[in-house]
């Protein structure tokens, strides 16, 4: 199982981004995984079609989002991107809208990510540190917060 810590670097993280849609939100953070090798680019375009087709199911939390793919749609190897947004962005969850964290996940298979899912439900579950993931304005900022996530239960 992999630690988000070793997933999010200075290639997967993107912070305070300006985007035009939902849609927009999930290629930046898509194309990073695509740019570190974790997926092919069609795994971006099947993170769009699904959330599509299945509706903003992609949104698990109060401003946060989770787009993914199936393993087959073009996954390499298991990873996350993280991209923070300068604006909130509405994806149509009425629960959950508007989107201000989203972590885009490429996983391999059903076990290797669940740590890191693991890591990212202590942080986002928890409004405080939620709220400095949102503001947070470097990678060292997200590095620290998740150093911290490892302690939380």
């Amino acid at each position: 199982m992999r630690d988000l810590r070793d997933m999010l670097t200075e290639k997967t993280v993107k912070l305070n981004t300006t985007v035009s849609d939902w849609k927009e939100a999930v290629r930046v953070g898509g194309n990073m995984l695509v740019d570190v090798k974790a997926c092919k680019p069609e795994y971006v375009d099947a993170m769009v079609r699904f959330a599509e087709e299945l509706g903003p199911y992609i949104v698990i939390g109060k401003g946060l989002a989770l787009p993914h793919a199936r393993p087959e749609e073009g996954v390499l190897e298991t990873c996350f991107s993280l991209v923070t947004l300068s604006e909130p962005i509405e994806f149509g969850n009425e629960y959950n809208d508007p989107v201000y964290v989203v972590f885009c996940m490429a996983a391999r298979d059903k076990d290797e990510h669940i740590e890191a899912l693991r890591q990212i439900a202590n942080l986002c579950g928890d409004e405080f540190y939620f709220e400095k993931i949102k503001t947070a304005q470097t990678l060292e900022d997200i590095q620290a917060l998740l150093e911290k996530a490892g302690d939380l239960k």
